[in-house]
């Protein structure tokens, strides 16, 4: 299987490595948008728009490993995973919800210029439990 970060334009921008990974009509507001990375599944990432500013975190929740943080309900500057409810801050991943535990999101630099959708290039670890999974094949 073709590596999918590789499908996305690589540029560099003051030292830094990013992605072209959409054109900015691509991200609607007030809904997520699903990206993979890497040849894993569980490379994912979740992008949104909420009140005209883009924010990207990690798509799969930390709680059951489920891959729908893309489908979660947007409150404020807050996403609610839609399978078991953990809420967590769109700005830096947290968990706002300590009664549920304490595993965040890891949240990635997102911005857009003339018309594209620029992603800090992400450096995604596979969660524990699936590099074990791994290992044993």
């Amino acid at each position: 299987m073709k590596n999918e970060q590789d499908k996305y334009k690589r540029i560099q921008i003051n030292d830094n490595d990013y992605l072209i990974i959409a054109r900015s009509e691509e991200i609607f507001e007030g809904k997520g948008r699903q990206f993979f990375f890497g040849d894993e599944h569980d490379m994912q990432l979740a992008v949104f728009r909420v009140k005209g500013t883009l924010y990207c975190v990690n798509n799969i929740c930390p709680h059951r490993h489920q891959d729908q943080i893309h489908n979660g309900i947007i409150d404020d500057l807050n996403i609610v995973c839609p399978v078991h409810y953990w809420t967590y801050n769109l700005q830096t991943g947290q968990n706002i919800n300590q009664k549920q535990g304490v595993k965040s999101l890891s949240s990635y630099e997102i911005f857009e210029s003339d018309g594209l959708v620029y992603l800090e290039d992400p450096k995604i670890d596979l969660p524990k439990w699936r590099t074990n999974k791994l290992e044993t094949r």
